[in-house]
């Protein structure tokens, strides 16, 4: 009849998969991406290396081989258990523990030359184990993936260095999360700040042994720092900040006004636009 005694299979998760900008970003990025290197990748078939003939073989400029690393996060849970099975007519139900029990998340990187990573001497992996959860090791933040992403491209620069190598994340925030300091328009003033009003910049973790660290209740400690330096179109670094020897705002922020008369913008034009308009919704007068 075809019926098989089994669970039922599970498709990947459909969860915003056809959503315009995820389209946009699969279609015009990250398969581009992929394809660019596809003349130095090994060719797999039915789980075989497929060797290519003498024409089809990389150009003496691309003979080093590209080899792919997927960043793989997996969770189990201690009551994790089949759900399906062979149950004798005589058995009763069993009493069984609440809910899924406590966690455990695995994060590696994966090939499809080598498995999952680790030195060629099999002594060293970069496999971490976590126990996510308030109470235990925290959340794996963009933190623990910048550490985890380091301790991988030092060991494939030690034990892989005849191959160049790429490494692939999901979209997670926790992978595309800005750096603590990067440019942020967010209640950015127009003008120089005050004299008294401390120091104007954007809330960033305090780390401690590359970790965030949280206070008694739990919550991320944060501290003020200045924002990065932007760079002007010729490479040139620009100050966001005047510097502390400025006669007048010593190391205050300069505002957007005076950024963007550094960037080339004529003061008379920009000095009435609003910084921001209520709701975003700014009459034509104000927009530029």
């Amino acid at each position: 009849m075809g019926y098989r005694w089994k669970c039922k299979p599970n498709g990947q998760f459909v969860d915003g998969h056809e959503r315009d900008d995820v389209v946009e970003y699969r279609q015009k990025k990250y398969i581009p991406a992929i394809l660019k290197h596809r003349d130095k990748y090994k060719v797999f078939i039915d789980g075989n290396e497929d060797i290519p003939e003498p024409n089809e073989l990389p150009s003496p400029s691309t003979t080093r081989r590209v080899v792919v690393w997927y960043h793989d996060e997996s969770t189990f849970y201690a009551n994790d258990r089949k759900c399906v099975q062979w149950v004798h007519e005589s058995e009763k139900a069993v009493p069984k523990p609440k809910g899924k029990g406590q966690s455990l998340m695995v994060a590696d990187f994966v090939s499809a030359e080598y498995g999952w990573l680790q030195s060629k001497d099999g002594k060293k992996s970069t496999r971490v184990l976590f126990r996510a959860g308030k109470g235990r090791d925290g959340y794996f933040s963009s933190e623990e993936i910048l550490g985890h992403l380091a301790s991988a491209a030092q060991l494939l620069r030690r034990d892989y260095p005849d191959e160049d190598h790429i490494i692939v994340l999901d979209n997670a925030p926790t992978h595309l999360k800005r750096a603590e300091d990067a440019l942020s328009a967010c209640r950015m003033s127009k003008g120089p700040t005050p004299d008294g009003n401390g120091l104007w910049g954007v809330m960033a973790n305090v780390i401690e042994n590359a970790k965030p660290i949280c206070d008694k209740r739990g919550k991320l400690v944060k501290e003020k720092k200045h924002m990065a330096d932007t760079k002007f179109s010729d490479g040139t670094p620009q100050s966001l900040y005047f510097p502390d020897n400025h006669p007048e705002f010593s190391g205050r922020f300069k505002g957007m006004t005076n950024i963007l008369v550094e960037r080339g913008f004529n003061h008379a034009e920009i000095k009435n636009l609003r910084a921001e308009c209520p709701k975003f919704q700014c009459p034509p007068s104000q927009l530029s």
